[in-house]
């Protein structure tokens, strides 16, 4: 593998930028090591709570493919977003923080990792499963507090965090339990206050910030007239990555250039992950990609972006922050009167040319 793809999050030094994200097809220690086979640095293993009823909505869980229009698509349809709802894993913690460690442990010395997740349930329980997984010997926790199935699930199965001083605070007392472990913090795509939430990650004791999670949508579907798949649902796309790239950006004006954050949400092939960098990603986690190809799909990027940064004669780490510092307010452009004319239809322009 190309040494210019070689990055880090913090001090916690990677292979390259690219993490197979959690998600269905992590949810076994076969799917863990095949993502790890295709080249990811990382897996961020299937998460998990302390809420029976949130491993119980993984029997319920459905996912399709739509089109740019919210029209369900073939499921290999290049280009669509994946829109579902989902549910967590289902076997018990302590086996699956053992299982996953294991893995984590005979990948330590190829600058790999598996990392636990947990979306979160209470500030309790985050701690509990925080605690399970610093004793497993796992080098990396996830804490997502920023799943958009909040709204929809059954009340206190899933909790989303988007007040700042409650955010600092679930930090701090699970950075406590997980001493010695990297901390990473995933943040919501359902608030635009990501910048605050990002600095009040980082004052809890994070070692970084990943952003964002999916939106929620609802798609009727125009010949049932009922919801597609009968419920809102989980919505990422090629699209999201503009978003998440000014997020980033923003936050890493917020939070300063040395503390580390990751994109994820809008990732398909090897040049968003440049993108992401640029705009201020020091790693990137990408999931769709793979429920839509399999795992080829992150050697597949891993080999695009090796070629892209070879043509461009740079390693990811000289991309990373250099469109986010670059990034101007309206005010700092120039005057160009008249520019909006070339964008309008002739009959908006007819009137102006009796103008002096």
């Amino acid at each position: 593998m190309s040494p210019r793809l070689a990055t880090s999050v913090g001090d916690f030094a990677l292979l390259n930028p690219i993490i197979c994200g959690s998600g269905e097809p992590v949810l076994t220690e076969s799917g863990i090591r095949a993502a790890l086979s295709a080249g990811a640095a990382g897996v961020i293993a299937k998460s998990v709570n302390e809420r029976p009823e949130a491993a119980a909505q993984l029997d319920r869980a459905d996912y399709t493919r739509a089109d740019s229009q919210g029209r369900a698509v073939a499921w290999d349809r290049p280009g669509s977003s994946l829109f579902c709802r989902s549910g967590l894993q289902q076997r018990a913690v302590e086996d699956w923080f053992a299982a996953i460690a294991r893995i984590d442990r005979e990948v330590a010395a190829e600058q790999r990792f598996v990392a636990a997740s947990l979306v979160l349930g209470s500030h309790e329980g985050a701690v509990q499963i925080a605690t399970i997984a610093c004793k497993a010997g796992l080098r990396v926790f996830e804490l997502n507090i920023g799943a958009p199935h909040a709204s929809e699930a059954k009340p206190g199965a899933i909790v989303l965090e988007t007040e700042p001083a409650r955010v600092q605070a679930l930090v701090a007392a699970v950075r406590l339990a997980t001493e010695g472990m990297q901390l990473w913090v995933k943040l919501t795509g359902l608030s635009t206050n990501l910048p605050a939430l990002a600095v009040a990650a980082k004052q809890g004791g994070a070692d970084a910030v990943v952003m964002m999670g999916r939106f929620m949508g609802m798609i009727p579907d125009i010949d049932t007239f009922a919801p597609v798949l009968g419920t809102s649902g989980a919505y990422s796309g090629p699209w999201a990555l503009p978003i998440v790239c000014r997020f980033l950006a923003l936050s890493r004006r917020a939070v300063g250039k040395d503390f580390a954050l990751l994109g994820t949400n809008g990732v398909r092939d090897g040049a968003d992950v440049a993108r992401m960098g640029l705009a201020g990603a020091s790693a990137v986690e990408a999931l769709s990609a793979v429920m839509l190809e399999g795992f080829s799909a992150l050697t597949r990027i891993c080999d695009e972006l090796g070629a892209l940064l070879e043509a461009r004669d740079v390693t990811f780490a000289e991309l990373i922050g250099r469109a986010a510092d670059r990034l101007e307010g309206y005010g700092e452009q120039p005057v160009n009167p008249g520019r909006w004319q070339d964008f309008v239809p002739v009959a908006t322009r007819r009137e102006l040319a009796n103008v002096p």
